[in-house]
């Protein structure tokens, strides 16, 4: 792909290691086919990431709401949130190899845990979104539109998050809002690989290629010729009539 792509007038050179990025539709059709494959891939992977992140928020939001609509209730309702709130906290430092030994089961320790997935997990959201965007160069603006939008719901959750010191703070039809949001978010990247499978976007910038080295290219082709060589040596002689 790189040979092949370095042919390509106006590539793109990186900044730091040189690398250079082409539209999809100045590679001939095998090579296309190729660049085409790995960039879906790129960009299947992001989703997946991102789709599970939205459905650990969506988790986490439902916990909340159950835990506000108990947290007046001394009975085992309150209990069972606050025992499903902690394991789901357990569960998200196994995930994430921190290793906190602070084990408090009071009811504002768990609401802060609590918080604390939720700001994390909105801010993978973001990041990955960034990263994806980034894949999405050249394809229409409808497409990169889609993924915008994703990484800007997330934000508006977060900063909602962020501001809160309790679950008190937030109230249901914020909660209600964001399940509709993430549910939105996950339309939308699903919108996003749905057509990128059924569309070859000749405009697609595709890459990154790393070009090879002189010295790398110069010794390959002295190997090259000395196979060549050698070959030639062992070719059996012919006779002429």
């Amino acid at each position: 792909l790189e040979k092949e792509a370095a042919k390509v007038e106006g590539f793109e050179v990186g900044v730091q290691k040189p690398s250079y990025y082409v539209r999809l539709g100045s590679l001939s059709s095998k090579v296309r086919t190729r660049a085409y494959q790995q960039a879906l891939n790129k960009v299947r992977d992001a989703k997946q990431k991102s789709q599970e992140t939205i459905s650990q928020l969506h988790h986490t939001v439902s916990l909340i709401e159950y835990a506000r609509k108990n947290m007046n209730s001394a009975n085992q309702k309150l209990l069972d949130a606050q025992e499903k709130l902690y394991q789901s906290w357990v569960e998200w430092k196994k995930n994430t190899g921190q290793n906190d030994d602070d084990e408090l089961h009071s009811a504002e320790h768990i609401e802060s845990r609590t918080l604390a997935i939720a700001r994390n997990l909105t801010q993978q959201l973001q990041t990955t979104c960034l990263t994806l965007v980034s894949s999405l160069q050249g394809l229409p603006q409808h497409v990169q539109d889609r993924v915008y939008s994703v990484g800007s719901m997330a934000g508006d959750v977060y900063q909602s998050f962020r501001s809160a010191s309790s679950f008190q703070e937030l109230s249901d039809s914020f909660l209600t809002t964001s399940k509709g949001q993430l549910k939105k978010m996950k339309e939308s990247l699903d919108d996003v690989m749905d057509y990128l499978v059924n569309n070859t976007p000749l405009n697609w910038l595709v890459g990154p290629f790393y070009p090879q080295l002189p010295g790398i290219q110069h010794a390959e082709s002295n190997g090259e010729g000395e196979r060549n060589s050698s070959q030639k040596d062992k070719q059996p002689e012919r006779t002429t009539e």
